[in-house]
C-alpha cells in the first residue's frame, strides 16, 4: 500500500454563498412542491386502482384454509400404491 500525505482541509473547498443563488432556491422549492404534489396525486390513483383490482380478482369460491385435502391426499396414495404393485408385478 503505498503512502500518501494526509489531505489537508478537505473541506475547505465548500463555500455556502456559492451553492445556489435566491432565485435558484425559490425554482427549486417550487419544482419540489408541484412534484410533491403530483407524486400524492399518483399515490390517490393507485390506491382507488389498488383497491379496485383487490375486489376485481377476489375469489368467488373461497378455499377453506382449516380443512386439509384428504380426500386428493387418499386417492394420490391409492395410484402411488398401485402403481408400485404393477410395477413389483411387471418386475418379478
Amino acid at each position: 500500500m503505498a503512502v500518501v500525505p494526509k489531505h489537508k482541509g478537505h473541506r475547505s473547498h465548500y463555500d455556502p454563498s456559492q451553492d445556489l443563488t435566491p432565485d435558484q432556491l425559490h425554482r427549486f422549492g417550487r419544482v419540489a412542491s408541484s412534484a410533491q404534489k403530483r407524486r400524492d396525486e399518483t399515490d390517490a390513483r393507485d390506491g382507488v386502482i389498488r383497491s379496485a383490482k383487490d375486489v376485481a380478482f377476489k375469489p368467488i369460491v373461497r378455499p377453506k384454509k382449516d380443512k386439509p385435502n384428504t380426500v386428493r391426499y387418499a386417492v394420490w396414495m391409492l395410484v402411488v400404491m398401485a402403481t408400485s404393485l404393477w410395477l413389483m408385478y411387471m418386475s418379478g
